[in-house]
């Protein structure tokens, strides 16, 4: 029999570098969504190609109770020029490439919201 321990840190080095790219930038644009919407969103999908990543972010509901228990909360929310910076800032430090282009989307009627940044070309050494 093999320990539970082992049979984990297997999967994680069984887990591709795209896989944990696109895991680490979901997490970290869920925050920003979180502290731009005010709520948690309910799933986020990251597809990354050569050039581009785009995130899918299927918005939570406002959870009033919450928001009723948090009346000490003293953080502000992102603005729209916030959320594009700190969204920005962290697909720069996940990828380690500069985003040229920052393309938000958003559909009302499936609650969804698109993000799409477009990067630079990453060097090439001949």
């Amino acid at each position: 029999m093999s320990d539970p321990l082992e049979q984990e840190q297997a999967a994680d080095q069984e887990e591709s570098p795209v896989d944990r790219t696109s895991g680490e930038i979901a997490r970290s644009l869920g925050t920003i969504w979180s502290r731009f919407s005010g709520q948690r969103p309910k799933s986020t999908s990251v597809e990354i190609r050569q050039n581009s990543v785009k995130c899918v972010i299927q918005e939570g509901t406002p959870d009033t109770e919450a928001d009723e228990d948090e009346e000490g909360f003293d953080d502000p929310l992102l603005s729209a020029a916030g959320l594009k910076q700190n969204a920005t800032a962290a697909i720069t430090r996940i990828t380690g490439r500069r985003v040229l282009a920052f393309i938000p989307k958003r559909n009302k009627e499936t609650e969804t919201s698109t993000q799409t940044f477009l990067l630079e070309r990453p060097l090439r050494r001949f």
